[in-house]
């Protein structure tokens, strides 16, 4: 693959170069449209984006007023921080935003186009007659899916159904009061309705805040012991360490684990958030001997194995959180005690074994004095009840310069299934020490540079002989728009990270190989005309693994070039990408457009090539049609994945097919 990759590159080297020279000197309008794949395309990990795409897709279409918008309301936007957020509400206390050109004042230009999407900018108005935001709004969206060769499974009828994968989702809100339901079927299963979600959810400006029915999640805190709405994972944002947002909010994923199933209400009297909730719902997992040893997520149901995993074991959760705001002006904040019991229908392996009920607690504070917010959180849970905690502050250290830094230490023995905390290894705040710094500079008005350097530690780094582990990771972003047309991403990344190996050779031994990872991307995307833009990408990746025998090397690259055609009700988006990776350490991850509120972080492992195609038609102002085709050829293998989901041939092909309405 080496000879071709880079004749391939030597052919289009000299069009690219004349490509840049074009988008240098030719003018053309500005984009105020937000860049969300980008922001989630610097990590190899994508956290829960795909939910939080479409939670963005309801904000979309009932977006906050940012001139009346409470500091609550604006939480609702995982981008900004709660710095950025006191200043917006100081700004429009006395005056208003008109535009993104004005917020981009307060919060800088890349987050500004980020966020704008969401945002209404208009001055409110008393006018008679019902308030848009309690007018009826009705959106249904059907997606089909399928893949040319079929797999293995279907071919051979392990697999229950049919090559199809259906997804089907109706949101109905009215005010305050929504309603949501998801029914999805993946490849290979039997039932059209194989998951079914439904939640109704209202939120009033009396006492009674929030209150939820049907499916949900809760988080509280930073997550320790509730963590159920963090999106991104770490190195996505510098400053994304905080967890914040809704206590409880209405599911409408179509994941199928990570979410209560019952009732859950918040209370406000007074300055005090009153929060409570009861779950009783079932989870696949894997059983032995009486006792459960893995909580199954991937949701499928195609084999006759995977079918006797199906909601096997019960699982009761209840709990709640009094939480006391305080404070005005500058100085304000807030302050909770939160509580968990659960308990599963068989004794849970990563619990210890223990039987019964299982209690947690934590104890979190945010406080925002000026401009500088600190937060954290201690919680005790799992057999023994250890504790983990964070804890952190951001502030500024210049004009245009944000910083955020803190300190996390999980206990090795703590266990809260519903965790979710900013962390390297995982998300299940256990089992790992860090620092932890971030920084966001806007040096100039069109350029930004983000830079973070975490320093980690394992105390187990292994379930074997639990070997303890250390590493950092430093990381460096630029984005730069010398003209409005032109936008420039560079990504520079130098991890060191231990992983507990086993070898057998005279002796059976397990030692700590560290593995030292280097990757270099430069991204740039230029916009011709209104109708017209460009975008293209060149990525190194170097691992190295420091075994005791010898060094080894692993070496991944992309390549990919991408246009995008707009005209009307009509856009069409299609790339072509080149790749090469020596082995599965060195596969290279770039986020790939799919269809409306569709969330793919595609991992590109092997050596060969991939094209995609995405069209999107609005034939009517509330009809939408999309589709996309994509298809890779592979030169290092004759098939593709393996097992049951292995699929004959060497170049891969799927159909993905999608219809919105918005009434």
């Amino acid at each position: 693959m080496e000879p071709h990759f880079f004749c391939v590159a030597r052919v289009y080297g000299p069009l690219a170069t004349l490509l840049l020279a074009v988008f240098l000197f030719i003018p053309s309008p500005g984009s105020a449209a937000d860049d969300l794949g980008a922001l989630i395309d610097r990590s190899d990990s994508p956290g829960e984006a795909e939910e939080l795409f479409e939670e963005l897709a309801v904000l979309r279409e009932h977006k906050i007023p940012v001139n009346t918008a409470s500091e609550a309301e604006l939480l609702r936007l995982p981008f900004l921080s709660v710095v950025e957020i006191r200043r917006i509400s100081a700004y429009t206390e006395t005056g208003s935003l008109e535009n993104e050109a004005d917020l981009a004042l307060l919060v800088g230009q890349e987050t500004a186009a980020l966020i704008s999407p969401f945002l209404d900018f208009s001055v409110p108005v008393d006018a008679p007659g019902p308030k848009k935001a309690d007018r009826l709004s009705v959106r249904a969206i059907s997606r089909w899916y399928t893949e040319n060769p079929e797999r293995r499974g279907i071919t051979i009828d392990k697999y229950a159904g049919s090559n199809d994968k259906f997804y089907n989702r109706l949101d109905v809100t009215y005010g305050g009061l929504g309603v949501y339901g998801v029914m999805e079927k993946d490849i290979g299963e039997e039932d059209i309705a194989d998951f079914s979600s439904l939640s109704i959810g209202l939120k009033t400006e009396g006492p009674l805040r929030q209150l939820v029915v049907g499916n949900y999640k809760v988080s509280v805190g930073q997550g320790l012991l509730l963590g159920q709405g963090r999106y991104l994972s770490k190195g996505v944002d510098p400053l994304g360490v905080s967890l914040r947002g809704a206590m409880v909010k209405p599911y409408s994923s179509a994941a199928e684990y990570g979410f209560m199933q019952g009732v859950g209400a918040v209370v406000s009297p007074g300055s005090f958030d009153l929060m409570g909730f009861y779950s009783d719902n079932r989870v696949d997992a894997s059983v032995d001997e009486g006792m459960v040893t893995t909580i199954r997520t991937s949701g499928y149901h195609r084999t006759e194995s995977e079918r006797l995993h199906d909601d096997n074991v019960r699982e009761r959760v209840h709990g709640g959180a009094v939480r006391y705001r305080f404070g005005g002006g500058d100085i304000s904040g807030s302050a909770g005690l939160n509580v968990l019991r659960y308990r599963y229908g068989l004794p849970l392996e990563d619990a210890g074994g223990a039987e019964g009920w299982q209690d947690g607690m934590s104890v979190d504070v945010s406080l925002l004095a000026g401009e500088t917010n600190v937060f954290g959180e201690v919680a005790r849970a799992g057999n023994d009840m250890p504790v983990s905690w964070i804890v952190g502050s951001g502030f500024p250290i210049a004009p245009g310069v944000e910083s955020v830094v803190s300190v996390r230490d999980y206990h090795r023995d703590y266990f809260s299934p519903f965790a979710s905390a900013f962390a390297e290894r995982g998300d299940a705040a256990a089992n790992e020490e860090g620092y932890y710094a971030g920084l966001k500079a806007r040096v100039l008005r069109n350029l930004q540079v983000g830079a973070s350097y975490d320093m980690f530690r394992f105390p187990a780094a292994g379930s074997r002989y639990g070997l303890s582990a250390s590493g950092e990771e430093a990381k460096v972003t630029v984005a730069w728009k010398p003209i409005p047309s032109l936008a420039w991403d560079l990504m520079l990344l130098r991890q060191d990270k231990g992983r507990e190996e086993r070898f057998e050779e005279e002796l059976e031994y397990s030692t700590v190989v560290p593995y030292v990872t280097n990757r270099y991307r430069l991204e740039l995307e230029a916009r011709l005309a209104r109708w017209l833009s460009l975008k293209g990408r060149g990525e190194f990746k170097q691992v190295r693994a420091r075994f005791p025998a010898a060094d080894e090397l692993y070496f991944g690259r992309l390549l990919f070039t991408q246009a995008a055609l707009k005209s009307g009700g009509l856009s069409l988006k299609g790339r072509f990408t080149l790749f090469s990776t020596d082995g599965y350490d060195a596969v290279v991850y770039a986020y790939e457009d799919d269809l409306p509120y569709v969330f793919n972080l595609q991992g590109y492992y092997g050596s060969g090539r991939s094209m995609f195609v995405v069209l999107n038609w609005k034939l009517a102002r509330f009809v939408q049609l999309s589709g996309k085709y994509e298809q890779a050829w592979y030169d290092d293998r004759d098939d593709y994945s393996s097992g049951y989901d292995l699929r004959p041939g060497s170049s891969p092909a799927s159909w993905h097919l999608g219809c919105i309405i918005n009434l």
